[in-house]
């Protein structure tokens, strides 16, 4: 059994490490993990930067600073410099280690050892297409980095053509086709939770979701609350009713026994780029 070792990027809302290492401890059934914690806040932004070391130090968690963050502008650009940067410093070097590496709101909901989820495949990841570029989404990656090939070509970066760009995660693609042969796992998941896709929500939470709060569940072992930095721009009335709501559904999840519908007729593996 590998070490398993689970990280994340903390910026705009350290206050979410707390539930997310509590869903940690709860779920995560491998032998050996560790939660690590990347500090990927400007330097300046000091009340930031004190409670990313406040949540590290109260519950021993290692803290690793993201070089030359402060600077790095654009959301897109910084979610893909911090993954880089942890690559090429880390993960790429560390023998009989699985790296998972999840979004800051994201909340596990159900039991997973990860080295059964990994198995013998190369990478887990969520499928996405944009304009023919065919990559893996950065929201969650699964896999062993001192195994996988072509290291020097793994990039998260931005892509970039001249009718194109994609998301954080488009130059993977290059090393995608370089690699045909990668055992890739996607991931299922329910894009935004919308409409029809409610019925993946325990049914007392389906009446008083809004459509607009935009969830996602990945298979069913992840709630992701998504936009959690808020660069929707949205009002703090919608920000305060969708955080109640998202809080009140895990909790129940976590101490009440309530459970994602996994359901296969609303969840996607293969992103069509629509």
């Amino acid at each position: 059994m590998d070490k398993v070792k689970i990280y994340t990027w903390a910026d705009k809302t350290p206050e979410l490490l707390y539930k997310q290492y509590e869903t940690i401890k709860k779920f995560v059934k491998d032998s050996e993990w560790e939660f690590i914690v990347f500090n990927n806040v400007p330097f300046f932004k000091f009340d930031r930067q004190k409670e990313i070391k406040k949540f590290c130090k109260e519950n021993n968690v290692k803290c690793l600073n993201v070089a030359f963050r402060t600077f790095v502008s654009g959301a897109s650009y910084i979610t893909a410099y911090g993954i880089n940067y942890g690559f090429h410093r880390y993960f790429r070097w560390e023998k009989d280690t699985i790296h998972v590496l999840i979004d800051s709101d994201m909340f596990l909901t159900h039991d997973i050892s990860f080295n059964e989820y990994l198995g013998d495949n190369d990478i887990c990841g969520i499928h996405q297409h944009r304009g023919g570029v065919e990559f893996l989404w950065n929201g969650i990656l699964i896999f062993r980095g001192a195994k996988l090939p072509d290291k020097n070509y793994f990039s998260m970066s931005i892509y970039k053509t001249k009718t194109q760009r994609t998301d954080t995660g488009g130059k993977l693609f290059k090393w995608l086709l370089r690699n045909p042969d990668l055992k890739i796992r996607y991931i299922k998941h329910t894009f935004h939770i919308k409409g029809d896709r409610k019925a993946v929500l325990p049914e007392r939470f389906r009446a008083n979701y809004d459509d607009e709060y935009s969830i996602q569940a990945i298979e069913d072992f992840i709630l992701h609350y998504r936009a959690g930095s808020n660069w929707q721009k949205k009002g703090l009335d919608f920000i305060t009713a969708k955080r109640d709501y998202f809080f009140s559904l895990l909790n129940a999840i976590l101490y009440e026994n309530e459970k994602l519908n996994l359901d296969e007729r609303y969840y996607i593996i293969q992103d069509t780029g629509e």
